[in-house]
């Protein structure tokens, strides 16, 4: 059985925590968020489970900072969930709504658990 393209990129990439690794995350998440923005950067730190990015939404004068500390993978059948942690955002409404809403969630990622590990 054929492996999935997502598969291919990140073995090719090799890790995320390279630039490369970044760079090719960075062009397949703008490609779904580009009715809201553009990320224009994300850095992965696997061995401090943390996660660094930055957004330019449509309508804000500022770029916005978000912050992930303390993520975890946990396997989910035939994918995987992300389990934030802390979550911060530059922007302070952002910040509140995030606080009350997305710490300590839980988002599924469609992602085969062994490929997510790699990468996350």
């Amino acid at each position: 059985m054929k492996k999935p393209l997502w598969h291919e990129i990140v073995r090719v990439a090799g890790c995320l925590d390279s630039a490369t690794g970044n760079h090719l995350l960075l062009c397949l998440l703008n490609n779904k968020l580009k009715e809201f923005g553009v990320m224009t950067s994300i850095l992965i730190d696997s061995k401090s489970k943390s996660i660094a990015i930055e957004v330019e939404l449509k309508g804000e004068d500022r770029p916005i900072r978000i912050r992930i500390d303390g993520y975890v993978v946990e396997p989910d059948g035939d994918g995987s969930r992300l389990k934030i942690g802390n979550i911060s955002f530059s922007k302070e409404w952002m910040d509140v709504l995030a606080k009350k809403f997305l710490a300590n969630a839980k988002l599924s990622i469609p992602v085969p658990p062994d490929l997510l590990e790699q990468i996350l």
